[in-house]
């Protein structure tokens, strides 16, 4: 997701609606919508194959797709604050935090 930088006002004040370009933001909310299960599964595929050691690898993936899910989270919480009273339509298109952390659970568990 390095298709945008996040104004400096997004790390804790919400930005101003004319400061974040809402085609941008559409396109991110989107392009994560139908690519993050397989993102999820590509990271995990990778961090097994890359550690050997199997215990650091899945604190490895515990971490990485923790923080996956407070950036997914933070991402969230501009938008809101951003589009306060009205939120745009693809608002729709925003995965569930607790769907994500189930996806992440069943990749914890499996191994």
């Amino acid at each position: 997701m390095s298709r945008i930088s996040a104004p400096r006002s997004a790390r804790g004040v919400a930005a101003p609606a004319d400061v974040v370009n809402p085609d941008v933001v559409e396109s991110l909310v989107r392009e994560f919508a139908s690519n993050w299960k397989a993102g999820i599964e590509q990271i995990n595929r990778n961090v097994l194959s890359y550690f050997s050691n199997f215990r650091n690898g899945m604190e490895i993936l515990k971490q990485v797709l923790t923080q996956l899910l407070l950036y997914y989270t933070r991402f969230q919480d501009v938008i809101r604050k951003v589009w306060r009273g009205k939120p745009p339509s693809f608002c729709k298109d925003l995965v569930s935090t607790s769907v994500i952390l189930a996806e992440i659970k069943k990749h914890a568990l499996a191994i």
